[in-house]
């Protein structure tokens, strides 16, 4: 895969995997949708092309993933329980909301010490290698807390809705040291050949300023400069 194609792909993710939670409403089966999308872009767009409408193209790859399993749970279970996701209105996809998914993903059912990774596997961009450095344990032990996390998330996948003004306050702690891990990784990597990554830092800074704009009664928020 190219490194041109690679880095779109880290881009756009957590749009496409935005649009997908907005539109059915199940995080842990959007995720997976999203990242068998982004193989298939890996495997296509560097022999096809990179498609005019690439993040619609992959919530498209993703929705017919999550529709096929809905059909496959309804003949299953002798239910239509796809038909209420299906209905739920189409998120126009060159919408940001990577903030309200990282929001989603810092869960009060999960301690910051699993949520914060598992937001930075789903929606930061970071590999699992990258988190267990940052949190300073082996690689097998972050992707068995991450793998732990996302089963949580699966019990309380009713509850996984946006969240409300007085549920943020919960999760603001744990979503401002996704973002600050996401800049530190980008500022000085802890591996590949790069010593820095401007894409990562560059989009922390970008989500802050966000956070920074969307929550003016904070008292612990920071002064962003532009």
């Amino acid at each position: 895969m190219s490194g041109r194609v690679e880095g779109l792909l880290r881009e756009l993710a957590p749009r496409a995997l935005g649009a997908l939670v907005h539109r059915y409403g199940e995080f842990c089966a959007a995720e997976d949708a999203t990242q068998e999308a982004l193989l298939a872009a890996a495997t296509r767009w560097p022999r096809e092309g990179v498609p005019d409408n690439p993040v619609g193209w992959l919530v498209r790859v993703g929705a017919r993933r999550l529709v096929d399993e809905h059909r496959a749970d309804v003949a299953r279970r002798r239910r239509e329980q796809g038909v209420a996701a299906a209905s739920r209105p189409v998120l126009a996809v060159d919408q940001d909301d990577t903030l309200l998914v990282m929001l989603m993903c810092c869960h009060p059912a999960l301690t910051p010490a699993a949520a914060i990774p598992l937001t930075l596997r789903a929606v930061g961009g970071l590999s699992t290698r990258e988190i267990a450095a940052a949190f300073l344990v082996p690689e097998a032990t972050m992707a068995q807390r991450i793998s732990r996390a996302k089963a949580t998330l699966r019990r309380v996948e009713g509850l996984l809705d946006r969240p409300s003004p007085w549920d943020l306050p919960g999760r603001l702690g744990a979503l401002r040291r996704v973002l600050y891990l996401i800049f530190n990784e980008g500022y000085a990597s802890s591996s590949g050949p790069q010593l820095a990554r401007t894409d990562l830092s560059g989009e922390a800074v970008r989500l802050a300023r966000r956070l920074h704009d969307a929550v003016p009664d904070d008292p612990r928020r920071p002064v962003c400069s532009r």
